[in-house]
């Protein structure tokens, strides 16, 4: 009976160490797949530059989304300063080109005599203000105003004294400014029927152009002013641009060059 019962008691033991070495191996395999999850997770977390964790790339994406907008915003921003700034840097050049702007205004160029003779602007006017003052007193009237260059391309002095500049139009009675200029032709003195004479002037003191040019010299600031209408205040009407010419004759030669003024304003 004693023996039966130590056999039980060694059956017993054997079976409690049996489930003791179970669970300590059971203990010991989870454990070792924690570690291994854990060491999943680490390696999982050590990603090449520039790659995303699928975690994240939501966040990440929105994130860098939000980041460009702004980089275009300002780039935007940018772009229309520049713009702004290069449109005011552009702003004295286009007004200094009004007169300019006339970049596309009409210029047209004449040789004679070994002059380049350019008339570079055309107003007409409704009084003689641009010459009155001192002994010229201001009126209104018809007039019109001729802005010239002239450029030496020869090789020898040009005297601009050796010019009579002239104005033909078929309206214009030359025969009439005697009558109100008398011997004076600064304004306008009688060449023939439809022709009349001017000076060519300084536009700075008003006195008439006498001197001679160096070789490539250029004389600027001079004009011509006719009167259209030397005896009436009023316009006239038979005078259009289309239909004149500005006429320069050498006095020592003979010789002449016609420049029409069609295309100019005034």
């Amino acid at each position: 009976m004693k023996e039966e019962n130590s056999r039980a008691r060694k059956a017993l033991t054997g079976l409690a160490v049996t489930a003791l070495v179970a669970s300590i191996a059971l203990a010991t395999a989870s454990c070792g797949s924690g570690a291994k999850s854990t060491s999943s997770t680490q390696s999982s977390s050590k990603l090449p530059p520039g790659a995303s964790d699928p975690g994240t790339s939501s966040a990440t994406s929105s994130s860098a989304s939000s980041e460009a907008g702004a980089g275009t915003d300002t780039s935007s921003s940018t772009a229309t300063t520049g713009g702004t700034a290069s449109g005011s840097a552009y702003t004295t050049p286009a007004s200094d080109s009004t007169g300019s702007q006339n970049n596309s205004r009409t210029t047209k160029t004449a040789y004679l005599s070994g002059a380049n003779f350019t008339v570079v602007s055309v107003a007409r006017e409704n009084s003689n203000s641009t010459v009155a003052g001192g002994t010229v007193r201001e009126l209104a009237g018809d007039f019109l105003y001729v802005e010239l260059t002239v450029t030496n391309i020869s090789d020898d002095l040009v005297d601009l004294s050796d010019f009579s500049f002239r104005l033909w139009n078929p309206a214009i009675d030359a025969g009439l400014y005697e009558e109100y200029y008398g011997s004076d032709g600064t304004y306008g003195g009688y060449v023939s029927a439809n022709m009349i004479s001017a000076s060519l002037l300084d536009l700075e003191t008003l006195q008439t152009i006498s001197y001679k040019l160096r070789i490539g010299e250029t004389a600027e600031d001079a004009f011509l002013f006719f009167d259209l209408n030397p005896l009436s205040t009023a316009k006239n009407e038979g005078v259009t641009l289309d239909g004149t010419n500005l006429v320069i004759y050498d006095t020592e030669t003979g010789n002449k060059a016609e420049i029409n003024l069609s295309g100019f304003t005034g």
